[in-house]
């Protein structure tokens, strides 16, 4: 059976690398306009780049939709998924030559996702410490939802991702960080915050501030009806701080799983982290990469990094009772 794609290529007839960056972009940003957009190009040299690779190809590789952008053929699919490991090879190509000297001194470029509500924690002590250790290598960070990082991730322009190990797909491999669990976040003057820890019996009558970041709002709901309380939502937010802020003025209470090493809001309005009883399942922070994609050294001295020493920064709520007593 033939694939999709057949290179059948005339005398002479040559694909660059830069043809396959655009058409690649083309096809992750679903038309020429938008991909000209991201790599500061023309969207008729996109156009271009994309009918010259159809042409030595012999394959037809996206559908034109006027004023709808493009939808690839299955040639294209296939094309899309090749040219990707490609790309990634081409890069590190381009920086293994000097990967190291005789020394083993690692160079070159590590892009890091992180799930947003870890970022401010975990991100500023892990850069800090990675490249103290190897200061030639080049960090760069992004932070987001799963929904955001993700793609990145298998398009190649991400190495590795932080974040909990929440609906995580199949496809791709882990190196667990460290283990917390949910705690209860509720304002200091509230008549639970001076309890040891909290049943979310005790908070049918309150209502829910919910942190609505994917995968984090549904998670949350899923625990509350999995223990048969069915919260009034007051108000739902993706904003991490927003969320303590709202419960610092009283708002009602929050489940959340990072908690800073702060107890106070932006506003200076005072929270109380308590653990749930009877405890819900452990919540693992993980660093990821996709299981098809060989690791550069530089990205796995950084995972080696991360899981030598992110989970010394943090720390389950019980435990962070008994460091205030």
């Amino acid at each position: 059976m033939q694939n999709a794609l057949e290179l059948r290529m005339g005398a002479g007839t040559r694909i660059t690398l830069r043809q396959l960056e655009l058409f690649c972009a083309a096809a992750d940003h679903g038309s020429f306009a938008r991909a000209a957009e991201a790599m500061y190009v023309t969207s008729n040299a996109v156009s271009l780049a994309v009918g010259e690779l159809e042409a030595s190809l012999d394959a037809h590789l996206c559908v034109r939709h006027r004023a709808r952008g493009i939808t690839l053929t299955p040639a294209g699919l296939q094309l899309r998924e090749r040219a990707g490991e490609l790309l990634r090879d081409a890069n590190e190509l381009q920086h293994s030559i000097g990967d190291s000297d005789g020394e083993g001194i690692l160079r070159g470029p590590v892009a890091i996702g992180c799930y947003s509500t870890l970022a401010a924690t975990v991100l500023p002590s892990l850069m800090q410490g990675f490249e103290e250790r190897h200061p030639e290598v080049d960090l760069s960070i992004v932070d987001g939802t799963m929904k955001d990082l993700l793609p990145r991730l298998r398009a190649g322009e991400l190495d590795v991702i932080i974040a909990y190990r929440i609906n995580m797909p199949g496809d791709i491999r882990e190196a667990l960080l460290y283990e917390t669990s949910v705690h209860v976040l509720l304002p200091a003057a509230h008549p639970l915050a001076a309890n040891e820890s909290v049943s979310l019996d005790d908070l049918r009558e309150d209502r829910l501030i919910l942190l609505d970041i994917p995968p984090s709002g549904d998670h949350t709901l899923d625990m509350l009806t999995r223990a048969g309380v069915q919260p009034e939502i007051a108000h739902r937010t993706p904003n991490f701080e927003l969320v303590r802020s709202l419960v610092g003025r009283g708002f009602g209470y929050s489940l959340l799983i990072q908690k800073p090493s702060i107890d106070v809001s932006y506003e200076g309005r005072r929270v109380v982290a308590k653990p749930i009883y009877p405890e819900l399942s452990a919540e693992a922070a993980v660093i990821i990469w996709p299981r098809q994609m060989r690791l550069t050294d530089r990205a796995r001295a950084l995972v080696d990094f991360a899981v030598e020493t992110v989970h010394i920064q943090q720390w389950r709520p019980a435990q962070q009772e008994n460091l205030a007593e």
